[in-house]
């Protein structure tokens, strides 16, 4: 790493982990996704209700767990590891459920039992995350090349990708890797390929939702998703595409990937605004200042793993290393809150520019911030 700012962020990562030490006994039986009027976080343990105020199949319910296994890796005090087992158990209520399960099996369980098997060799989170494994699997188009985002057991988004679930392939390179069976890998490779050929414009920019027709495997349409418009782009969708190709890469070292992650990281750096602190979307009218800082530690993660792998590759990666600490300076300098009044850690993050809360926090946020920190100080957990 380049390690312009190593002092800094060593005090910041420091700070955070303090913080978090009694922000994780506060909440070790709970599942945590965003924090309440009270600087609390909410619990998503309940059944599930089809609702964000509790649904244990909710797609952020690893986050927490991932970052007590982060924790753990890095203090390796004993009792992050035992509340991190406490998630990853609560999580078994959702195989039994079933139908609020979709393509972000890959975050719940690569977070709880590939992390811990990972840590442990913990026999029975292989099972747990081979199982999540083949219910990604399962939700492969043959005609269209795509992994079903969303939907339960009816016919709902049965023709819907979206370019966050580049994310989640990497619990199919586990698979692959941990089991000898080829065929996530090739489920996976083959999505990623889809996506190369269909989310990715001119620009370098990315689609959030393309749409599919199920039966024949044609596209449809782009849909404007989480963003501000169709067509406009979405920065923690940019972010997915930094971080889930060049994650893809790793796995495969094929450098279409490598050059797809390069090409979309282009693009972002060339519309951050001069914060550093990324919008909810960089062509969202010029009046709004909307922010997702769950975009910028996302994207912050990916940077810095493009520019070493592309350091490794003898081409210059320093640039997006450089941008990435630069990101992550605003964001500690910035947005950064290291007190009691929230349990959270970063502020100013955003679900989707439509949504009718504009500032809130997120559990994804505060696990990727986390994540940056140990990462710039070569201390991180490898979760994906």
């Amino acid at each position: 790493m380049v390690g312009r700012y190593q002092t800094e962020f060593e005090t910041y990562l420091d700070k955070c982990v303090d913080k978090l030490k009694w922000v994780s006994e506060r909440n070790r039986n709970g599942i945590p996704y965003y924090v309440l009027e009270d600087g609390k976080y909410n619990n998503m343990d309940n059944a599930y209700t089809k609702s964000t105020t509790g649904d244990v199949s909710w797609w952020t319910n690893g986050f927490f767990a991932g970052m007590l296994w982060q924790l753990y890796n890095y203090t390796r005090e004993e009792k992050y590891r035992e509340w991190a087992r406490i998630q990853e158990v609560k999580l078994d209520r959702c195989f039994d459920i079933f139908q609020g399960l979709n393509h972000d099996v890959g975050f719940m369980w690569l977070h709880t039992s590939v992390a811990n098997y990972q840590m442990t060799q913990d026999p029975k989170a292989k099972v747990r995350a081979v199982h999540a494994a083949n219910i990604l699997a399962g939700r492969f188009n043959l005609k269209g090349n795509f992994i079903r985002a969303w939907g339960g057991i009816d016919n709902h988004c049965t023709g819907l990708a979206i370019i966050d679930c580049l994310m989640n392939l990497s619990l199919l390179y586990w698979a692959t890797e941990e089991t000898g069976d080829p065929r996530f890998e090739q489920i996976a490779r083959t999505h990623a390929d889809m996506a190369l050929d269909q989310f990715i414009r001119e620009d370098g920019s990315v689609h959030h939702i393309v749409k599919f027709d199920a039966a024949t495997g044609e596209v449809i349409e782009a849909e404007r998703g989480q963003g501000y418009e169709v067509g406009s782009s979405w920065t923690r969708g940019q972010a997915w595409g930094i971080y889930g190709f060049v994650n893809s890469f790793l796995h495969t070292k094929d450098e279409r990937y490598l050059d797809a992650s390069k090409e979309i990281a282009d693009y972002f750096i060339k519309h951050l605004p001069d914060s550093h602190l990324a919008p909810i979307d960089f062509q969202q009218p010029a009046e709004d200042d909307f922010e997702d800082n769950s975009a910028t530690c996302i994207a912050i993660c990916g940077l810095l793993d493009l520019g070493k792998a592309l350091n490794k590759e003898k081409t210059d990666g320093n640039k997006y290393i450089e941008v990435a600490e630069e990101m992550l300076k605003a964001l500690c300098e910035n947005r950064l809150c290291l007190d009691s009044t929230s349990e959270a850690l970063v502020e100013r993050c955003a679900v989707a520019y439509h949504f009718d809360k504009h500032i809130t926090t997120l559990i994804y946020a505060d696990y990727f911030l986390l994540e940056a920190l140990l990462k710039v100080n070569n201390q991180e957990l490898k979760m994906w």
